[in-house]
């Protein structure tokens, strides 16, 4: 008889599309301006390298950073079997109205929201199925590959997991607060600020820590929306919200004392969209409505306008 992991339905992954880039200070509102502007939008890689002003390998990034975010999408273009012009999601839309630079932190929680939510990448294995609070590097490769060994029906070699690894590590792990930071340094990435992985250079290894600056209510909110709709659910426990990949605990690095605070708080502050907490015998659920993450930002950024 087969094992359960061995029936399973293995799925192809994605693999180096990053180009070994981590995502750098400018490039997404560079990149949402051009495919905003109905341009060859990344459909001819050389146009992209003049119009954009950076190298070929690093267009070829930008453009699945683009993707991977969720703030572009592929446009179906007739004659073409697979397009590779891009067109700008509504998240974009948004995002480019409110805030053009990407200067806000909201901005980048929701960049991290769908880049952590990919399914079948690194990103999407890293945040909702690896575990391990304090690790090394070589942990990380080998606990990937196990993972890809079960699940992926195109396993890589070993130099393209530790490429992968490398590249995430690399767009999250913050120098630990101890060590200097330069803020001036564009090659770093933006979302390292969010303070979800730490990087302790004595020891060379890794933490997955809590935010300290706190995850934007309507970024939390549109992570619930959309882990529930995983789940073909209305609402989600505070349980739930704690431990189930895809989730606010997971993917924001939440434990349960603050999960169950700022459920409290959207049930309050957004009860005329819809959020409540409803108790349900000796469970707690958060009812949210299934809408798209940009009517979330949207919200935020109305909220602190009108925040005196």
């Amino acid at each position: 008889m087969m094992s359960a992991a061995a029936n399973k339905e293995r799925r192809r992954f994605e693999y180096g599309r990053h180009e070994t880039f981590a995502v750098r200070h400018g490039w997404l509102g560079k990149g949402i301006a051009y495919v905003a502007d109905d341009a060859p939008a990344f459909s001819d890689d050389e146009a992209a390298v003049v119009d954009l002003g950076l190298g070929s390998r690093m267009v070829k990034s930008l453009r699945y950073w683009m993707e991977a975010s969720g703030l572009a999408f592929r446009k179906e273009c007739p004659g073409e079997r697979k397009s590779r012009r891009l067109q700008p999601s509504r998240l974009a839309e948004v995002i480019r109205q409110h805030d053009p630079h990407l200067e806000y932190p909201v901005t980048w929680w929701f960049v991290h929201l769908n880049l952590a939510r990919r399914p079948r990448s690194v990103w999407g294995w890293f945040f909702s199925d690896f575990r391990e609070r304090n690790f090394d590097r070589a942990v990380c490769v080998e606990a990937y590959l196990r993972h890809l060994r079960l699940n992926a029906a195109n396993e890589p070699s070993l130099p393209v997991v530790q490429r992968d690894i490398a590249c995430l590590l690399s767009t999250y792990a913050a120098p630990a607060a101890a060590e200097p930071q330069d803020p001036e340094d564009g090659t770093s990435s933006p979302l390292r600020s969010l303070g979800l992985v730490v990087r302790h250079t004595d020891t060379g290894r890794f933490e997955k820590t809590r935010p300290l600056d706190g995850v934007p209510i309507e970024a939390f909110l549109a992570c619930v929306a959309a882990a529930a709709a995983d789940m073909e659910q209305e609402s989600m426990s505070v349980g739930e919200m704690l431990g189930r990949g895809g989730g606010p605990g997971t993917i924001f690095g939440l434990d349960a004392e603050s999960i169950e605070d700022m459920a409290m708080r959207a049930a309050k502050d957004f009860a005329k969209q819809g959020v409540a907490l409803d108790l349900l015998g000796a469970e707690r659920r958060l009812r949210v409505p299934i809408i798209d993450a940009s009517n979330w930002i949207d919200w935020h950024f109305e909220r602190i306008r009108s925040t005196p």
